[in-house]
């Protein structure tokens, strides 16, 4: 039944993949691109910004710093129509909106998306205005809540980058995890040492009853003699071995076999409760009337408890939730 979740798992996960690399990707990869740009321009900028208090900066530093502001505003348009990308995407989806990303920006995510918004729009009119007056004399000292508002803009545009890309972690966590699980894990081997010396006893006694039994239809034997026989020797012979034998396996092949089912539980209510989060955790990036994530996990049979009748070969289930 894992073996077969487990395949099932990642037969859903490519379609997720498929769905993810086709209509979201070149978006998610082109602004990240975008942000990691112009946070490394702002490094520079920061720099430079600083060397303009105190002398008269270069025209490739001049460039530097138009460049950041043209930079900073193609980045304002692309976040202006991301939404509306997205949603082009998922109406030309080869699944019809279903096993969709639709809000790659979730929790935390929406609000530094929209601070991003706000201080591109700061910074792009501060530079507009800092830009003309350094190519006339050193400029005034810049207020430290410039520098400060910086750093928050690339603060904000790193944690926008890694909003941008968790569901793709999410996807390449699922995958990793579905990977690293053995089928091997969910053999049932028991290493079992049957106890020699009781055993031997046990036979031993078996081998005597065979021997009186053979003697008694040869008429070596009457009724009564076997009868007393059997009464005087049987608790030695064979009703002690047995006891011992019954003994031994219940201390050792039985505690090993509880302790093998034990383990074996273990395993598959970590294994599902993994899996039932990695699944609900996906699910909080799709629309929210797309339940093909929940439909998947209802159709596991590990939701239906099984009973089992030892006497006959089949194993029947009823519903459990």
């Amino acid at each position: 039944m894992m073996r077969g979740h487990i395949a099932d798992s990642t037969s859903s996960l490519s379609i997720l993949n498929e769905v993810y690399l086709k209509h979201v990707n070149y978006l998610v990869t082109g602004l990240s691109a975008q942000l990691q740009d112009c946070d490394r321009l702002a490094a520079e900028v920061h720099i430079i910004i600083i060397i303009a208090q105190s002398r008269i900066i270069s025209d490739t530093e001049t460039e530097r710093l138009e460049l950041l502001r043209d930079r900073l505003e193609y980045l304002s348009s692309t976040l202006a129509v991301f939404d509306s990308i997205l949603d082009n995407a998922a109406r030309n989806s080869t699944h019809q909106w279903h096993y969709f990303p639709d809000r790659l920006l979730i929790g935390d995510c929406n609000t530094v998306f929209r601070n991003v918004n706000k201080s591109l729009e700061y910074h792009i009119y501060w530079l507009d205005d800092f830009i003309p007056s350094i190519n006339e004399s050193v400029v005034s000292p810049v207020d430290a809540i410039i520098f400060s508002n910086m750093t928050s803009l690339r603060s904000n545009m790193s944690s926008l980058s890694k909003c941008l890309t968790s569901y793709k972690e999410e996807l390449e966590n699922l995958e990793n995890w579905l990977n690293l699980m053995p089928t091997s894990t969910f053999d049932t081997k028991l290493a079992y040492e049957p106890p020699v010396a009781t055993l031997s006893n046990f036979q031993s006694g078996g081998k005597w009853l065979d021997n009186i039994a053979e003697r008694y239809i040869a008429n070596y034997y009457s009724k009564k003699e076997l009868a007393e026989m059997f009464n005087r020797n049987s608790d030695h012979k064979v009703t002690t071995p047995i006891s011992r034998l019954y003994s031994d396996m219940k201390t050792s092949l039985f505690s090993k076999i509880s302790d093998l089912i034990d383990e074996q539980e273990k395993d598959m209510v970590s294994f599902y409760s993994d899996l039932l989060q990695r699944v609900t955790s996906l699910q909080r990036y799709m629309f929210p009337n797309d339940t093909s994530l929940e439909q998947f996990m209802r159709r596991l049979s590990i939701w239906r408890m099984p009973t089992v009748n030892f006497q006959d070969s089949q194993v029947y289930y009823y519903l459990y939730i």
